[in-house]
């Protein structure tokens, strides 16, 4: 069972820390309820081959993993996810740094919407 999701803002970003599974979720949440985008579909890819993400960025001394992100979802403002930091510390966690463009009560409905808890910094 992991532990409950932090979501934090920081220099206008919202980050959400939670567990691998819960990451997918939410990342499930926000495909279908904004539509998909490239940026969204390669952050599941990533976080469906977490193993094989997380090795390439150690060996890379890469602290986050930035999805790719189509030039139309940035000119129409659909991207969601700017970058991702993946960690394994006893359970495999996924710091999620969301786009300027997504405010923090959407990343709220979508933790409340797939049924997580979380504590908010």
């Amino acid at each position: 069972m992991s532990s409950k999701a932090r979501l934090t803002r920081q220099f206008g970003y919202v980050y959400l820390d939670l567990g691998l599974e819960e990451a997918l979720r939410v990342l499930g949440y926000l495909r279908d309820r904004r539509g998909g985008s490239e940026d969204v579909e390669d952050s599941i890819r990533i976080l469906e081959n977490f193993d094989y993400f997380y090795a390439y960025a150690r060996k890379k001394l890469k602290e986050y993993i930035a999805p790719k992100k189509s030039e139309a979802d940035m000119l129409s403002g659909r991207v969601t996810v700017d970058k991702m930091k993946l960690e394994v510390d006893g359970e495999k966690r996924v710091t999620i740094v969301f786009d300027k463009r997504v405010g923090i009560e959407e990343v709220v409905e979508a933790l409340r919407s797939v049924g997580l808890e979380f504590e908010a910094q």
